[in-house]
């Protein structure tokens, strides 16, 4: 027998749109972003070495799983702003509905308002592939997922911080014109 879906009240479901809102979501995503730039801007000061068995050397720096895992929940929660923003029914009945994904690809095709979603595809790739695997856990979810940790390419953390620039101004934009939720819930908020 499956499990039975609770059934929320009209108020639960106003309170959860008010904690869920597009605004909530660029908060989360702005504060995972800025911890990300403190933890790169401390770079340097420690690296892990692997020696594989035939003698190979792989090092990086100390801070780069936590920057990837930062970088890639900032990320997400930018993505789901604009989902939520686009499609309001993802926040409805109480519920998060459709976009409880990691898959930063998958949330990326989702969005038609998130600037230059193709041709950044390779950004929103390459932070999903660590943040199923190596940046949070210690291994893959079976043998055949087992992936290396990566290492920060300049290219990748400029373009990541280019694209969370771009994507906040455009998120503050639509949310300075206001948004319509779920239940008649109303909302416009400006940024300093």
């Amino acid at each position: 027998m499956g499990k039975t879906r609770r059934t929320f009240t009209q108020e639960e479901c106003k309170a959860f749109v008010d904690a869920a809102n597009p605004h909530q979501w660029i908060l989360v995503a702005d504060n995972l972003h800025e911890q990300a730039c403190h933890l790169w801007s401390t770079r340097g000061r420690g690296n892990i070495t692997l020696i594989d068995k035939d003698g190979k050397r792989t090092t990086w720096d100390s801070t780069n799983r936590a920057v990837f895992l930062l970088a890639a929940f900032a990320m997400e929660n930018m993505l789901k702003a604009f989902l939520v923003y686009e499609t309001p029914r993802y926040i409805s009945d109480g519920y998060l509905k459709e976009i409880t994904t990691h898959e930063l690809p998958d949330l990326a095709r989702t969005s038609s308002l998130i600037p230059y979603r193709d041709r950044d595809m390779w950004v929103f790739e390459a932070l999903s592939k660590g943040n199923e695997s190596w940046a949070r856990y210690p291994c893959g979810r079976n043998a055949g997922d087992v992936q290396p940790e990566q290492a920060w390419s300049p290219a990748l953390w400029i373009k990541y911080c280019d694209m969370m620039r771009a994507y906040a101004k455009k998120m503050q934009k639509l949310l300075a014109k206001g948004w319509v939720g779920p239940y008649g819930y109303y909302g416009r908020w400006t940024t300093d």
